[in-house]
């Protein structure tokens, strides 16, 4: 007598339930992790551990998981009781290993140790008790039993990779697999119990389009598994894609002292390069006035380093590809005792090279300098990347760790500029500084130091200048002649703590005897256009003070927005247009916006909001009864905007630095985006920027708008 059907559709909806919670679980739940965790290397318990950063995500998707699996092995009627208990036994091991955390990411413990074992033994070993004769083939012992050794057989090499390199991939493989056989258990019962889905050439399109998806998924992962090389003279560098979904278009390069991201557009895998400095560095180091230039890879090399690792990189990507399509073959040999029928094995040939030739065309189509958004140097490997002049300190300090630094540095800029769609150094017309909201902090010195070493040509204040609206306060903090010892044109516009009343416009009037201000808009309401090496720039001052109600902003904004747009209409477009908050800009014409006011940064299409120069000024950098410390969550951060000779955008490098209080600032972050993603303007032919054009003022009066 034929075995009961039990219930499908419930087995169907809870395993989904179970892979899809515990896969994206740990996908969401390392993506919110802070900087410095590699699920490379950490485990999925890492992230449900005590003290983990948003620990909850983790733990609700082991709790998920594990009420799935008992629902799945109550519907599996078909299958042989034993296994069903074990795996509903897997279910509660599951919930276990939420139950009973790790101490911490770094800690271990014999307790969740022993639950996640249980789990994993159970999920392994269920299908070999679940599997009969009399029931659906996906239960027959041909089928059941081989997979029940696979699954056994990977959760046994956890204990072989534990604490391996890679051994948070080697247990996300093992357990996404666990998790997945509930599934096709289940999706095999289904189609037994005489459930369809549409016709047959639909069902073929099905398969053919899930196959591919499994020989794409297979594919990455075995170049992860066995990575790739490229090699210059000087590195060597292994190279793997990343199955990561929010990873993809992203090429990272991981260093011993940070991560270089580039971010392009398209959609193809991510790239994941971890580069080595050769042993053979050391006969170069050796040679006298070695520099940066002589240890970067130069064009040639790095194209054809980057040409063999690509065609390395998708042979092993076809291996696995086409190990899945031949495992569907033997699998359908096995089960049904004869050969593959043609279709399947013209349907499994397709699934394999549509996969290669799709993730080959994506590859080659997303990562070009073309498409390249941004640029990103993260730890200590941003700060040396943007000073490179320190690297004798470090070699008076640590001589055996300079050699690597320069080396990282070498190879970092030259992806930069592999990659960076920004003009080389003479095509650029000027670089702007573009500060914000110093709130009364005195930290001229570092902007010296900064228009020195950028090459600053120009410094854009986007306002907030004090706290309270008075030129004491600016007086009493020596913020004027920090201004005047830049040496540079500093272009002002006023934000809502620069005034203390609607009238008020004596801080404005004070700025204006500092030799190197202009006033984007003096106190009069007339505005100025500032031509710097023929880059045209104008701006607005916010009609808001300190000490109005603070409610209603931007509505309060429109009239200085139309009283600007009045103004300029019939003019030259500006390249850059700058006012205070973010509303204020919004919607105008101009090739870039530049804003502040919120005090961190943002980017949302040519609209360029700054952070806060000073962290917020000297008023919120000390919390009460805490010491002195820093203000935490409020970071510092400019920006450097790079015009090349054709007046649109060229790049915009942001930095975010901490511990400027205490006299030794050091760099979060430096990011690279490309100027065109931002200026979409076309080229004017008729137009031509240059640092050797005079900076020019045009008047420009106020109209009338009533």
């Amino acid at each position: 007598m034929p075995h009961p059907a039990g219930r499908p559709r419930t087995a169907v909806l809870s395993a989904t339930t179970a892979a899809v919670a515990l896969i994206g679980g740990w996908t969401w739940a390392a993506a919110v992790q802070p900087e410095g965790f590699d699920p490379r290397v950490e485990s999925v318990s890492a992230l449900a551990a005590s003290g983990t950063a948003h620990r909850w995500v983790m733990a609700t998707a082991l709790v998920i998981t594990g009420l799935a699996h008992l629902v799945t092995a109550w519907a599996l009627v078909p299958a042989r009781p034993v296994g069903r208990v074990l795996l509903a036994a897997a279910g509660v091991a599951t919930l276990g290993v939420a139950a009973v955390p790790l101490p911490s990411r770094a800690e271990s413990s014999l307790t969740h140790t022993l639950v996640a074992a249980t789990s994993f033994v159970l999920l392994g070993v269920w299908p070999w008790f679940a599997s009969r004769s009399d029931g659906p083939p996906v239960l027959d012992p041909r089928v059941a039993r081989p997979a029940a050794v696979v699954l056994t057989a990977s959760v046994a090499s956890l204990a072989v990779g534990l604490g391996g390199p890679a051994f948070g991939l080697h247990e996300r493989v093992v357990a996404a697999s666990t998790v997945i056989w509930p599934l096709v258990t289940a999706v095999g019962l289904w189609w037994w119990a005489g459930h369809r889905v549409g016709p047959r050439r639909v069902r073929l399109g099905l398969a053919v389009t899930a196959l591919t998806v499994a020989c794409a998924i297979v594919g990455a992962a075995v170049t992860a598994v066995a990575p790739a090389t490229a090699e210059t003279r000087h590195y060597r560098s292994s190279v793997t894609l990343d199955p990561n979904p929010a990873r993809s278009s992203e090429l990272v390069a991981t260093t011993a002292f940070g991560d270089i991201e580039v971010g392009f557009s398209g959609l193809a895998p991510g790239v994941r390069a971890v580069p080595q400095v050769k042993a053979s560095i050391t006969t170069v180091l050796s040679r006298p006035g070695v520099t940066l230039s002589t240890l970067r890879p130069g064009p040639e090399e790095l194209n054809a380093a980057i040409r063999a690792a690509a065609v390395d990189v998708m042979v092993r990507f076809a291996a696995g590809a086409f190990i899945v399509v031949v495992l569907t073959w033997v699998g359908y040999a096995v089960l049904r005792r004869r050969r593959p029928p043609i279709g399947l094995v013209v349907g499994g040939l397709v699934a394999g090279l549509a996969s290669v030739a799709l993730t080959a065309g994506a590859l080659w189509s997303t990562y070009r300098a073309d498409r390249q958004e941004t640029f990103t140097s993260t730890g200590v490997l941003g700060t040396l990347q943007q000073n490179q002049g320190i690297l004798s300190d470090v070699e008076a300090r640590a001589a055996q760790v300079a050699p690597y630094l320069r080396n990282v540095i070498a190879l970092s800029t030259a992806l930069q500029q592999k990659y960076a769609a920004a003009p080389l150094e003479s095509e650029t017309s000027v670089r702007v500084l573009v500060v914000s909201d110093i709130h009364g902090g005195n930290q001229y010195g570092l902007m010296r130091s900064i228009v020195e070493e950028e090459s600053i040509g120009v410094v854009v204040d986007a306002g907030d200048f004090v706290n309270f609206g008075t030129v004491q306060e600016a007086e009493a903090a020596d913020l004027f002649a920090g201004i005047e010892s830049l040496g540079v044109p500093y272009l002002f516009v006023r934000g809502n703590h620069d005034a203390t009343s609607p009238t008020d416009t004596a801080l404005l009037d004070r700025l204006a005897e500092v030799p190197n201000v202009i006033l984007l808009q003096s106190g009069s309401g007339d505005y100025t256009q500032v031509q710097v090496a023929g880059v045209r720039v104008a701006g607005f001052n916010d009609p808001r003070w300190f000490g109005d109600s603070g409610r209603g902003s931007p509505a309060k904004q429109v009239p200085a927005r139309e009283a600007f747009t009045a103004a300029f209409t019939g003019r030259p477009v500006p390249d850059l247009v700058v006012g205070h908050e973010p509303w204020a800009v919004q919607g105008l014409e101009g090739g870039v916006l530049v804003n502040g006011h919120m005090h961190s940064v943002d980017l949302e299409g040519n609209r360029v909001q700054a952070g806060t120069f000073t962290g917020g000024g000297p008023l919120s950098h000390f919390l009460a009864d805490e010491g002195g410390e820093e203000l935490v969550g409020q970071p510092s951060a400019f920006d450097v905007l790079t015009f090349g000779t054709d007046c649109r955008l060229a790049s915009l490098t942001r930095y975010r630095f901490r511990d400027v209080v205490e006299g030794r600032p050091a760099y979060d972050d430096v990011s690279l985006v490309n100027g065109r993603r931002v200026d979409r303007r076309d080229a004017d032919p008729a137009r031509t920027c240059s640092p050797d054009l005079p900076l020019l003022t045009v008047p420009v009066a106020s109209v009338s708008t009533g």
